[in-house]
């Protein structure tokens, strides 16, 4: 089995219920194949180790990017790691071939309830992801999807009643 790297881009994952369940769900099912890299506790100060970062992503065969959805988007610290680590030379442009082939999903959680998410109240999540998406294809990886966990707030609500 290929080396699976999830980049956990949650911003304070101790408050999180459903982004820790996913990790300790991806943790249970791939044991030692599996490596996780908490962004915020890693860099709190959003200095990322582009470095230590690239090695992170060469050495994996299946990238995993875990995160929130905040208002329609990507948690801040998720862009900067893009920005710095996806670079001309590594991820795209001459010589940028390191991504090429791996496999790129998105696993994501959304406060509303899947309902809300339906192009009308707000875009659907498909549509959401598209510049992670676009990102992905641009840098070779071999995209393969979002899966969304839908209305994490309205557990996180229920389970503390």
């Amino acid at each position: 089995m290929a080396k699976i790297l999830v980049i956990s881009a949650h911003q304070d994952l101790q408050q999180s219920v459903s982004n820790r369940l996913i990790l300790a769900d991806l943790e249970q099912h791939f044991g030692s194949d599996l490596s996780v890299r908490c962004l915020s506790g890693l860099y709190p100060d959003y200095r990322i180790d582009v470095a230590t970062e690239q090695a992170a992503l060469v050495a994996a065969g299946i990238v995993v990017l875990q995160y929130p959805t905040y208002w329609f988007n990507t948690p801040a610290i998720l862009k900067k790691w893009l920005d710095d680590v996806w670079t001309y030379g590594f991820a795209h442009g001459t010589g940028g071939d390191k991504l090429h082939g791996k496999k790129l999903f998105v696993s994501t959680t959304t406060g509303s309830p899947k309902e809300v998410y339906d192009g009308n109240t707000a875009p659907l999540i498909a549509d959401l992801v598209k510049p992670v998406e676009a990102s992905a294809l641009y840098a070779g990886f071999a995209w393969h999807g979002v899966e969304p966990l839908y209305g994490a707030l309205y557990s996180r609500i229920a389970n503390k009643e």
